[in-house]
């Protein structure tokens, strides 16, 4: 969908802009996206793309992992992309040029100087800014990542693991850890994933999931009293 900007007034974000990336570490765990057969970083939400015809700026939206796109995210992504192409920051092309030429450590185009790329780092996100100074041609490219995978990410992996009967949920913990890279060293978050997917069964089985200390689960019947429990058990 194509659609006009609409700038939002939200402060000086250009000043916030750095050249230099402080979540390269993003870009190392990939996946294959089917849509393009290309790999990309597994906590990219998408992209704006966004063209200066002129009189305004012209903006579409990719999603990449679109079931990354909470609504904090669409928010804080939106809010900047905003910032970003108001009136007092990129306003037009030719401000966008005189901004990336006050900042030749950013071209990655050392032949033409017609490519820069500019990083922010946000609250729920990080941005990669791609900026082309061409006419005719996109101008800004807005990549949103996400800084932590939402607890429903890991879901789909908590399924599985309980279909095979490897081991007892309630013991899942360092199976998180060992599956994923971004879980390794954060027991308490790994702890946390694994009470966000149990609880997601009271509904169905009337029971209450805690984690202890020691990653360990008990499920606690509401109204009852505290026991162990296997997902699914009457």
């Amino acid at each position: 969908i194509r659609m006009e900007q609409k700038n939002t007034l939200t402060g000086d974000i250009l000043s916030r802009l750095t050249t230099e990336c402080s979540f390269r570490a993003v870009f190392d765990d990939v996946d294959l996206m089917k849509e393009t057969n290309q790999n990309q970083p597994k906590k990219m939400v998408g992209y704006f793309r966004a063209d200066y015809d002129g009189h305004r700026w012209w903006t579409t939206v990719w999603y990449h992992h679109r079931e990354l796109a909470t609504e904090s995210v669409k928010k804080e992504a939106d809010g900047y992309f905003q910032a970003l192409t108001a009136k007092d920051a990129l306003a037009d092309l030719p401000t966008l040029r005189r901004f990336c030429e006050a900042h030749p450590e950013a071209c990655i185009d050392q032949e033409y100087h017609q490519e820069y790329n500019f990083y922010l780092e946000g609250e729920v996100c990080d941005y990669w800014i791609r900026l082309i100074t061409r006419a005719r041609d996109y101008n800004l490219y807005f990549h949103t990542y996400v800084k932590e995978f939402p607890p429903e990410y890991y879901f789909p992996y908590l399924e599985e693991l309980r279909e095979s009967g490897v081991t007892n949920m309630f013991g899942a913990v360092p199976y998180l850890q060992e599956e994923f890279p971004d879980l390794r060293y954060d027991r308490e978050r790994a702890k946390a994933v694994l009470t966000a997917w149990m609880k997601s069964f009271e509904k169905d089985g009337g029971y209450e999931y805690t984690v202890s200390h020691d990653g360990r689960c008990a499920a606690l019947p509401l109204g009852g009293s505290l026991r162990p429990g296997r997902i699914g058990q009457d």
